[in-house]
């Protein structure tokens, strides 16, 4: 499976669907999570992978995990139970690009029981907006939601040191300026190559007048959260001065 995660309200769901809209394979469109009020255009997260994430974080708390997540050894010892459904979805998305932003947390499982993951697209957002977006969705403080943002973030680059990954900006697919690059270099690290016209029109459709309700505020951050947040921007920058140098290497082709 080639992922598309990031901790939540970090726009994985818009980046899934300018994949979608690409002709990228995200699996069967009719078994996709609904929209909502919170994500009108949809998740763009197969329910077969929501069926297996969300218990492994939830356990028998539910939502009131986010309280009190659980350690990536409690995730992999609930697995246990789920490792033939693990391996059946796996094999069913093989080769296909999946968005969900619990990987973050269980991605340690999946690895566990044989799960081939190629290359990791990880969407970064700033965890100011994060935190306000999530205030406003979840009625949870700001303090909370920053922990929850480095638990998320270091955990992904933890169990992804070994796999190919890519920083995507938020910030900059919402940027008519910034956009063709920002986008077009993620998509060739998965093997899509699009032209400028075909940028230009992923745009156009995609991105709305209004998504980016919350503005950075950094002065805010706790210290541990602003020295995360400033080393995955010296990594998106390095990446892209050196996609500017030469090419990115070709994985394998995910359209339909």
């Amino acid at each position: 499976m080639y992922l598309i995660s990031g901790m939540h309200r970090s726009g994985t769901s818009l980046i899934a669907q300018l994949f979608h809209r690409a002709g990228a394979d995200l699996g069967n469109p009719e078994t996709l999570y609904g929209p909502d009020h919170w994500n009108p255009d949809g998740y763009f997260e197969q329910q077969a992978i929501l069926a297996v994430n969300m218990p492994l974080i939830h356990g028998p708390w539910g939502k009131l995990a986010y309280f009190h997540l659980p350690s990536t050894q409690t995730i992999l010892r609930r697995s246990q139970r789920f490792r033939a459904q693990i391996v059946s979805v796996a094999a069913e998305y093989n080769d296909r690009i999946v968005k969900e932003t619990r990987f973050c947390l269980t991605l340690p499982a999946w690895l566990q029981h044989g799960t081939q993951v190629p290359a990791i697209l990880i969407c970064l957002r700033h965890p100011a907006a994060v935190a306000q977006s999530l205030k406003r969705r979840n009625w949870i403080g700001q303090q909370l939601v920053y922990g929850l943002w480095q638990t998320h973030v270091q955990r992904l680059l933890q169990a992804a040191a070994k796999i190919p990954t890519w920083i995507i900006r938020y910030e900059n697919i919402l940027d008519r300026e910034r956009f063709a690059v920002e986008f077009g270099l993620a998509a060739r690290f998965f093997g899509i190559h699009l032209n400028e016209s075909q940028l230009k029109q992923l745009y156009h459709d995609s991105v709305k007048p209004g998504y980016n309700h919350h503005r950075d505020n950094q002065d805010d951050l706790p210290a541990a959260v602003n020295d995360l947040w400033q080393n995955l921007l010296t990594r998106h920058a390095d990446q892209q001065e050196g996609a500017a140098r030469s090419a990115i290497p070709g994985t394998t082709h995910h359209q339909t």
